[in-house]
């Protein structure tokens, strides 16, 4: 069997908020005052406002409130003239009651004549650094490429070897050099100082 429970003892908060109570168009608490600017379809209800109002909603110039699904959703917005996101200004309000409320819901706008600044959190943990990645390779790749520079280093120094070999012959035997094609002259290749 369901448990029923009566909507005043409905507190969506973790910790219990202050007690409003409304007259005119003034919403008051203990120490906490706001101005009624719009009530649309007389959705202000202080029972829910009170169970729904978080204190971090008094940083806010304004404070809207729809009902959808018989829930109470309540966004805060600031002035024109702060710098904020254009979508937390209030100038943006019509916007945001077309495209996130149910067509049609009942809402109502209060004005926070003086908003609160709320302390920045700050962040207890310890900062990380990160490392570079490292390039990862397997073992085989790196023998694989060891034994390819291997090889080239050896192609190399014999590539070298013999090119010094046919350097060294060339100082040595200064002998008639004939071309391979037929019909071109011979020349003679000289070392300096001998003029002959």
């Amino acid at each position: 069997m369901r448990k029923e429970i009566e909507p005043e003892l409905f507190n969506y908060n973790k910790f219990p908020g202050p007690q409003f109570v409304s007259f005119d168009n003034i919403v008051k608490s203990d120490d906490i005052e706001f101005t009624m600017l719009e009530n649309f379809k007389n959705a202000f209800d202080t029972t829910s406002f009170s169970q729904r109002f978080s204190e971090l909603m008094l940083k806010y110039d304004y404070i809207v409130g729809d009902w959808a699904s018989e829930q109470l959703r309540l966004k805060g917005f600031y002035k024109d003239d702060k710098k904020t996101a254009n979508a937390l200004k209030i100038s943006r309000l019509e916007d945001y009651i077309k495209e996130y409320c149910s067509f049609g819901c009942a809402y109502f706008v209060l004005e926070n004549k003086a908003p609160k600044e709320m302390p920045k959190e700050e962040f207890k943990g310890r900062s990380r650094k990160r490392r570079p990645r490292r390039k990862k390779t397997s073992n085989q790749n790196t023998k694989a490429s060891q034994t390819d520079n291997n090889q080239k280093e050896l192609s190399k120094n014999q590539n070298f070897q013999l090119k010094k070999a046919k350097r060294k012959k060339q100082i040595k035997n200064p002998q008639k050099e004939t071309s391979q094609k037929s019909g071109e002259k011979d020349f003679i290749i000289r070392k300096k100082g001998n003029n002959k």
